[in-house]
């Protein structure tokens, strides 16, 4: 059977189909497109015939700046969380001699020196949303909310093996770093739409910065776990209106549980469509409800502590301010990046801490309805 590639990329064609030759005992190599869509890698879908049936596969070339030791982290969460039952994220495929990550030599146009590539099995279901869109059904939603008390469940007993970690420190260890890399984004800032919009609200974010670091010794003893650090409806697959997948561990780390839940309310809950329209309160009570009462069905995950209820407004401005950074790093740090695209980001996140802060009288009663 001929192999049809639809990359326009004879060099790449043949590097993945050596791969795949040298690496793995699957059978032959059919197919192979490209999956779009993603921000830091390339991926790719491939067709194996053995058998007489043909799999499909995912395969991910990491971004040549992608640091070993938290890919290698990442391998070993996924492998974890099968093991506890999770069946909701693509299992890693290991290699003949059991590693789960390849190295070659780079293929052109890929900027490293060399090449990692990891090869997963293909989830389905259907990509409907993206991070910016959170118009789910009711039961989108409360699936949703149960897939991450699931996720949570079976993190249980996770250790770090020696030499895989994130770099990125835990939240309230990363948050005091924010305040320096800003002042420098505003020295470099212009008169774009995003610099004019990021300076007039400079002095809003560092109070919001301010006000972050001064819950660190109120966090404490809040319940730690593995956690996504990413979960929003464009990291999800449905099939009808049930979750039947979850991908992009990329950012996962050991952290405060609350830190999850809040950065997911961030995402799931959010209106788009005007700078300070804050969060949708019936979708906030759904969600936090739903992942609530999911939790007591699990033995390894409770539902929220007092402690942690308690504390949830000021998680929900610090996962905004968490996500702000991510607008501003990519904003400043990438040449040409789109002035209008980013401004929605920046403006929404902006706007989203300033209603938060107006807005946490509003946001306990929601917390203790859930």
């Amino acid at each position: 059977m001929e192999l049809q590639s639809e990359l326009n990329d004879e060099g790449l064609t043949e590097a993945i189909r050596c791969l795949t030759e040298e690496n793995y005992d699957l059978g032959k190599l059919t197919r192979i497109t490209e999956v779009l869509g993603g921000y830091c890698h390339k991926s790719y879908a491939l067709w194996i015939a053995a058998d007489n049936r043909i799999q499909r596969y995912f395969l991910r070339l990491y971004n040549p700046n992608v640091i070993e030791t938290e890919i290698l982290f990442e391998h070993a969460l996924l492998n974890h969380l099968k093991s506890n039952g999770f069946t909701l994220a693509a299992g890693i495929v290991p290699c003949r001699n059991k590693d789960t990550l390849v190295h070659t030599l780079s293929p052109e146009n890929h900027q490293g020196r060399s090449a990692l590539w990891a090869l997963f099995e293909f989830l389905g279901g259907e990509n409907k949303y993206s991070w910016t869109d959170t118009d789910l059904t009711d039961k989108e939603f409360t699936s949703a909310a149960e897939i991450l008390a699931h996720l949570h469940h079976c993190g249980h007993g996770f250790k770090k093996p020696p030499g895989a970690d994130r770099v990125q420190p835990r939240i309230m260890e990363f948050i005091p770093t924010f305040k320096k890399k800003f002042c420098a984004f505003l020295e470099q800032a212009g008169d774009r739409r995003c610099d004019r919009l990021f300076k007039d609200n400079f002095g809003s974010i560092c109070n919001a910065l301010d006000f972050a670091a001064s819950y660190n010794v109120r966090f404490q003893g809040m319940k730690e776990i593995p956690i996504h650090c990413d979960y929003h409806p464009g990291n999800l697959k449905f099939r009808g209106e049930k979750g039947v997948g979850i991908f992009d561990f990329d950012w996962s780390k050991v952290d405060y549980r609350l830190f999850d839940v809040a950065l997911a309310l961030v995402y799931f809950t959010s209106i788009w469509d005007d700078q300070a329209a804050g969060l949708q309160p019936d979708k906030f009570t759904l969600f936090l409800g739903a992942y609530n009462k999911a939790c007591l069905r699990f033995s390894h995950i409770n539902p929220l502590s007092k402690q942690e209820r308690r504390h949830l407004i000021p998680m929900l401005s610090i996962a905004n301010l968490y996500v702000l950074n991510w607008d501003l790093v990519d904003f400043y740090d990438t040449p040409n990046q789109n002035d209008d695209e980013y401004y929605s980001y920046i403006n929404h996140n902006i706007g989203l801490l300033h209603w938060i802060a107006l807005h946490a009288d509003k946001l306990k009663r929601w917390v203790i309805k859930s």
